[in-house]
């Protein structure tokens, strides 16, 4: 956004010529940054993030650092890529190496004044270089997302939901067949934070429809108009699943948009 300089354009014979006006100044981009817009998943950026994630899953633990990167075709057009190096440990044993590497397309279908809808679909491939980094399937996942303005809370409203089942993958292990419902709620701040809280429930249609349900709460800054740094802590709710639920989880991480 451009400020431009008031210039007294009164002028007379006994005095000089007016000054031309001076070229209008930017604001600095910090001041008139809008953070839930520099984050919004409906908007698609060419972008670059790193987590570390530790798991404590009650019986076992696990401790993965992720790259992700997203090339954005157009604003509503979006390639994801994402593989981790892992390490999960049991108590006595413990494995390391790469993970499942997982790729996202996603596409804006719906975008309207104050709202948005978001579909795609991720597919994990079963590159683990250890069968406890991995699930040892190839699980093709669609999903699609809304998301509704509240802005009299300056917030964003995002519902969710992603189906997942393998087709492919290692014989021996574990078919994957679940349900994901999430509900999140992103908030602007001053100085440039957010915060964003995420309640997810998983349904595991291998086990009996057993499930889990888990709450999230990020809290980021932007240090400067295109990179931010979060934290992100969590806690497993309620569900007799052993396969998605979690006791606890620590994210930390950084964005960088291009």
């Amino acid at each position: 956004m451009l400020i431009t300089q008031n210039v007294n354009a009164e002028d007379s014979a006994i005095k000089e010529p007016p000054t031309q006006a001076r070229p209008a100044e930017a604001r600095p981009a910090e001041a008139s940054m809008d953070v839930t817009k520099r984050i919004d998943p409906t908007d698609f950026k060419n972008r670059f993030d790193l987590r570390s994630e530790y798991i404590d899953y009650g019986t076992s633990s696990a401790f993965s650092i992720t790259p992700r990167g997203e090339y954005a075709f157009t604003n509503a057009l979006a390639l994801r890529v994402e593989l981790p190096v892992a390490r999960y440990d049991t108590g006595t044993t413990s494995d390391q190496g790469i993970g499942n590497l997982v790729t996202r397309l996603a596409w804006r279908s719906i975008r309207g004044e104050g709202y948005a809808m978001v579909m795609g679909s991720e597919l994990s491939l079963n590159t683990a270089s250890d069968a406890n980094l991995g699930n040892g399937k190839n699980v093709l996942a669609p999903f699609a997302f809304w998301s509704i303005d509240i802005p009299a809370a300056k917030s964003v409203f995002f519902p969710y939901i992603q189906h997942g089942r393998s087709y492919s993958g290692e014989t021996s292990r574990d078919a994957v067949h679940y349900t994901n419902l999430r509900t999140s709620l992103l908030t602007r701040w001053p100085s440039k934070v957010y915060s964003f809280v995420e309640v997810s429930y998983w349904f595991d249609h291998e086990r009996s429809n057993s499930y889990s349900s888990s709450l999230k709460a990020e809290v980021g800054r932007f240090l400067t108009p295109k990179t931010g740094v979060y934290i992100r802590p969590g806690t497993g709710l309620s569900g007799t699943d052993n396969y998605f639920g979690v006791k606890t989880t620590m994210e930390i991480g950084m964005r960088h948009f291009f």
